[in-house]
């Protein structure tokens, strides 16, 4: 009984499907055939009634394949369609599914690949007649090379009533691929957009609020002058239920000073476009502007007060208190002011340094200088001096010759050696680039040139901020003990952190050098013995010190030829593609580290080398890919540059649902690392 009631069931759904679907091959046009592509239009009808149809433009390229989307980017163009020579149609309107982001001939583009069907809104004149398309559609198609397209397709459709083809269900399906529009009915809240101009660069400023969490979001402009793709810089707040993107561009890129913003949001929970008439302001603040300028310069001050107790910083700073023994208070103000003038002094011109690097189109990056064998060298010999002046070997003192240079007479001598302790502390501070100092270097090189010298000021303001506490307050002087036999203990200390600082230069120069920086010492410790008289290899703390430095370096130079590689279960970022490594469902984790970069080698020490963060790795069947900068590298400064990073470290997890990464802080924690991956994993 019961067989005989489901035939029965199966064959009412025949009939009824038979009622529904008037043809088994729908209705459509002969396919427009070109060597690598071909079109086709498609009706959800067999025949029509209405002052509005719907049909589709569809696409089947050979696999690698793209075309554009209306607003290609860097290169291409979007398809035209003419109906000039139609029947009974008053306008022809495309739509356009979201696209996705492609690079071609080395070009960042939108389109799409493969297969794609464009539906098109027909404005019939009168629905009692029949209607005839007649298009000329002008396209073009890329991989390794573009070959443009041309193609004319008919298709007539009578008047009568409607009728479901089998392309209904393709036409809806496109449908489902176009971004909402309609806010009321979706759970996104808000959107706002603006432009900003000032004299490098216009930047369009995007909010978007909504009741669901954004996810790795993907988002799209579109004007009616174009525009390239360029990568945006999203800041996530509320939960991350609310973002702002930044867009910049070339001020000569975007033409008009008013005009309507299309704007396309896709992520895992969103899908939506919104068109916005923005107006151009002929400045880059606003009050939310304001708000995040005060914001760096903040950060930028406290970045600077951060880097005195730097391991790269703190001994400076201790020789220069140290000094306050020997000066009263008097001298010491001045002492203490001229000191901060040289810190302030020299970050005003690494910044204006950058900024005239950056005008000429030069890759820059934060500590670039510790990439420089000579700057190394020069480096090294004057804290080694340094260091022996600490533990009592000799006096530094400034040439004759030089104190008598400019306005500096020889009255002047101590207060010109003020000045460049001050600038010397900022060339060591580069490479101990903190988290906060990350941030402050990433604002200074994206904003204005006003901006960004503000922010180098701000940092070397930061950083004098020990000097200038005592020189407006030299009675602060009284708090530290009385000068006595503890301080020939304090100094032999500090020669120990400057010794530290010596064998850290020294381990950075065997990248370059190699074995000839022990014949260096070696030249360097018979130049001083015979300075100073002494009998070769008889000072004891001049032969312990050298000892030192030789020792450490020959451990260098064994690690480095050893067959034990520290590295071994790091990938070389430079043998790999990231992108392919994540299509295959891993997730990759990066980090770009230097030899000198302190943070980078805390970073190391305390959380990518512990056992709790390696079994993370493992479990979770990480590749883990690690680029070398030590030495300059064009590659490594293009990919920091996508990311609006100009200094490391820097540390990222990819995966397949977040392509762009998700970037981790400077100075790194196994549950920053954490948090990452369950949100990878969530996904």
């Amino acid at each position: 009984m019961n067989i005989f009631l489901n035939l029965s069931k199966f064959l009412i759904f025949l009939t009824l499907s038979n009622l529904f679907f008037s043809s088994a091959h729908g209705n459509s046009s002969d396919w427009s055939v070109s060597e690598t592509s071909k079109l086709r239009l498609i009706s959800p009808y067999t025949q029509n009634n209405t002052k509005e149809l719907l049909v589709g433009l569809e696409y089947e390229m050979e696999p690698g394949w793209k075309t554009y989307w209306k607003s290609p980017g860097d290169g291409g163009f979007a398809q035209t369609i003419s109906w000039d020579n139609s029947s009974n149609v008053k306008n022809v309107n495309i739509l356009w599914p979201t696209p996705i982001e492609f690079e071609i001939l080395g070009l960042t583009s939108l389109g799409y690949q493969n297969n794609v069907i464009f539906p098109l809104e027909v404005e019939i004149e009168d629905e009692f007649q029949n209607t005839s398309l007649n298009l000329h559609v002008s396209f073009l198609i890329c991989k390794d090379i573009c070959i443009p397209g041309d193609a004319r397709i008919f298709l007539d459709i009578p008047s009568g009533e409607k009728k479901l083809t089998d392309n209904y269900f393709n036409i809806e399906r496109a449908l489902s691929f176009l971004p909402e529009k309609d806010f009321n009915s979706s759970y996104l809240k808000k959107i706002n957009a603006n432009i900003f101009k000032n004299i490098n660069y216009s930047t369009i400023q995007v909010q978007f609020e909504s009741d669901k969490v954004f996810v790795n979001p993907n988002i799209y402009l579109h004007t009616p002058f174009g525009l390239p793709v360029v990568k945006n810089s999203i800041t996530y707040s509320n939960n991350n239920k609310f973002i702002t993107a930044e867009f910049k561009f070339d001020n000569d890129l975007i033409s008009e000073e008013k005009f309507p913003l299309e704007i396309i949001i896709k992520d895992k929970n969103h899908n939506f476009q919104k068109i916005l008439n923005i107006q151009k302001k002929n400045n880059s603040l606003n009050s939310n502007v304001n708000n995040t300028y005060i914001y760096y310069l903040l950060i930028s001050l406290l970045a600077g007060l951060i880097l005195n107790v730097m391991p790269c910083v703190f001994p400076i700073l201790s020789i220069k208190l140290m000094s306050i023994f020997n000066t009263d208070q008097h001298n010491a103000r001045v002492s203490f002011l001229t000191t901060a003038f040289g810190i302030i002094s020299s970050f005003v011109l690494l910044g204006f340094i950058f900024l005239l690097l950056q005008y000429l189109q030069v890759s820059i990056s934060w500590g670039m200088q510790f990439q420089q064998p000579y700057f190394l060298v020069v480096i090294t010999l004057i804290m080694f001096l340094f260091m022996m002046n600490m533990f009592g070997q000799f006096e530094i003192t400034l040439p004759n010759k030089l104190s008598n240079i400019g306005f500096f007479g020889a009255s002047n001598n101590k207060y010109l050696k003020d000045f460049f302790n001050g600038f010397f502390a900022t060339l060591m501070a580069t490479p101990c680039s903190a988290p906060f100092v990350g941030t402050a270097i990433t604002a200074a090189f994206t904003q204005s040139y006003i901006m960004s010298i503000s922010i180098f000021f701000f940092m070397g303001l930061g950083m004098s901020l020990p000097y200038l506490l005592i020189a407006s307050f030299p009675k602060l002087i009284n708090i530290i003990p009385k000068p006595g036999k503890w301080m020939i203990y304090v100094k032999y200390f500090l020669g120990l952190l400057l010794l530290a600082t010596v064998i850290w230069l020294s381990n950075i120069l065997l990248n370059f050098f190699n074995y000839n920086f022990i014949i260096l010492c070696l030249i360097l410790f018979l130049v001083l013995s015979y300075r100073q008289k002494i009998p070769y290899l008889k000072n004891t703390i001049t032969f312990i010190v050298l000892l030192t430095i030789f020792s450490s370096s020959s451990l260098r130079i064994f690690q480095q030829n050893s067959i034990f590689q520290y590295d071994k279960d790091w990938l070389n970022f430079f043998e790999v593609d990231i992108n392919k490594i994540i299509q295959s469902d891993q997730i990759v984790f990066l980090d770009i580290t230097a030899d000198w970069c302190a943070t980078c080698q805390f970073n190391k020490v305390n959380v990518l080398n512990s056992d709790s963060v390696k079994n993370l790795f493992k479990d979770n069947n990480m590749s883990l890919i690690r680029a070398d900068w030590t030495r300059p590298n064009k590659k490594i400064n293009i990919f920091l540059e996508r990311y609006d990073r100009f200094g490391i470290p820097f540390n990222a997890i990819f995966s397949k649902n977040f392509p762009n990464g998700i970037l981790l802080s400077e100075l790194l924690s196994e549950k920053e690392i954490v948090k990452a991956l369950n949100r990878i994993n969530n996904e």
